[in-house]
């Protein structure tokens, strides 16, 4: 009887599980699919802009110099500077997690 009951809750975990997983695949996929098309335009943005920059004699420097501009001004825009403070947090959270999972502890002398 109790085997019964434990398959019975692994079957209705599993079935949760496999549910959660394609719901969220669901809602997410047209968002990975959304980020793919404007990573794929920014990258055709950058080549048409590096291959104008170097037929103008442009120097090496001085595009390095501007495309070192773009990607600090790039990184201080509100979005970019707001994902990256929810990875530092989940960062955070999974050192935290994984260190109450191995349970170091610190020695006190």
């Amino acid at each position: 009887m109790r085997w019964r009951r434990r398959r019975w809750r692994l079957a209705l975990g599993g079935a949760g599980t496999a549910t959660t997983i394609g719901v969220a695949g669901y809602l997410l996929l047209p968002l990975a699919v959304q980020a793919f098309v404007e990573l794929l335009g920014l990258f055709l943005h950058a080549a048409v802009w590096l291959a104008s920059a170097l037929s103008s004699g442009t120097d090496a420097w001085t595009i390095a110099g501007t495309v070192g501009r773009a990607v600090g001004n790039a990184f201080m825009s509100t979005e970019a500077l707001a994902v990256m403070a929810v990875l530092v947090l989940v960062g955070a959270l999974a050192l935290y997690a994984l260190q109450r999972l191995l349970g170091f502890e610190e020695e006190s002398q």
